[in-house]
């Protein structure tokens, strides 16, 4: 595969950020962020749009320095052939680790909500093989497909923004009830749900543009994802007030449901199926940036041959807890895993890059 016909559009690379990005966690964000932060959840997740962007900023850094390389070539550049496939394997792992996670919390969900009699091993078979016949396909051919699943928030917007015929803003206030402290809490809390953004280390030097124009794209997808999150969490704070929240896990979904449109019994039925394309959209960017990384470990050009053996290793991780427990575990692990691939290794990467002499690369 040539490099011209891997690499997309800014505009792409804009909705490829998005898509990534929203997952499953927003579902139940104004849950968790009304117990940290009640009616300063708004303020929280702004605070984690500005923390995910500056993250976003030291990403583009290392990218910059590095032009037509992406993250697992500059990891060879840098640490040579033993500890850069040390760090391919581990962001490699990491990719799986959550691809596994959204997609066991996407069947949760499902489940709890629609497919309460249907065997877990069936839905995440059915996931997987949605997620395979995409991950498999070029980097040009996700795109497409993202820009198409991006049309599909309409109808997800325009369901929530109803609930605000039942909003009450008075009950939000006071912003600061529960404190900066709580208030900062509840960021990092947001800052996990949102992301997915760490795949531009991957795509970077496959989408066109300056580099001035793909921080743009990458930002103002940022940007978007922030608002979108903090659209949710108003309109749920301002129609449940805080006791409410504190027994409903998915306010999201649990408004959609109790709206009356009258034609629609249970608007919920058709919420989900349309968020779950979404939901497909971040475990096919995770499984895409795995098969990349063992193409690259075993030395070969296309990572197609590497996509099912990806999928068998989320499905079988996905599959592996079988209580509650062991899935808010999963979970866990994967939440302290993410500071670690979001920041700490990005921010090694980029003090190692300053030390080094030659600041570009081959393309790769």
């Amino acid at each position: 595969m040539t490099q011209k016909e891997k690499m997309i559009s800014r505009d792409q690379l804009f909705l490829f950020i998005i898509q990534a990005q929203i997952g499953v966690g927003v579902l139940s964000l104004p849950y968790k962020l009304n117990n940290s932060a009640k009616g300063g959840g708004g303020l929280s997740v702004l605070i984690a749009g500005m923390t995910t962007q500056m993250i976003i900023i030291l990403m583009w850094a290392i990218m910059k320095k590095f032009p037509g390389l992406n993250l697992y070539t500059i990891c060879l550049k840098l640490f040579g052939k033993f500890i850069g496939r040390i760090f391919i394997i581990a962001y490699t792992g990491y990719f799986v680790l959550l691809g596994a996670n959204i997609m066991l919390s996407a069947v949760e969900l499902l489940h709890r909500w629609l497919l309460q009699s249907t065997p877990r091993w069936v839905s995440l078979a059915l996931f997987s093989i949605m997620t395979l016949y995409l991950a498999r396909e070029k980097l040009t051919v996700l795109a497409r497909f993202y820009t198409l699943a991006t049309f599909l928030f309409i109808p997800l917007i325009l369901l929530i923004s109803y609930g605000l015929t039942q909003a009450h803003m008075e009950y939000m206030f006071p912003l600061m009830e529960k404190g900066i402290v709580n208030i900062i809490k509840g960021a990092r809390e947001t800052t996990i749900s949102m992301y997915g953004f760490e795949l531009m280390l991957i795509i970077y030097p496959f989408s066109q543009g300056t580099d001035k124009q793909k921080l743009l794209s990458i930002s103002l997808a940022n940007l978007f994802v922030t608002l979108f999150y903090v659209f949710v969490v108003a309109t749920c704070l301002t129609v449940f007030n805080s006791e409410q929240l504190k027994y409903i896990p998915e306010p999201v979904i649990y408004l959609v449901k109790s709206l009356n449109f009258y034609i629609v019994d249970r608007a919920d039925i058709l919420f989900l199926p349309i968020w779950a394309i979404t939901l497909v959209c971040s475990i096919v960017s995770y499984c895409y940036g795995a098969a990349i990384g063992m193409s690259i470990l075993f030395g070969k050009k296309e990572h197609k041959p590497f996509s099912p053996l990806v999928k068998v290793l989320t499905f079988s991780i996905a599959l592996a807890p079988m209580t509650p427990a062991a899935v808010h575990k999963l979970d866990k692990i994967s939440e302290y895993t993410a500071y670690l691939f979001l920041a700490g290794l990005p921010l090694i990467i980029y003090i190692f890059s300053l030390f080094m002499s030659k600041k570009t690369g081959d393309p790769a």
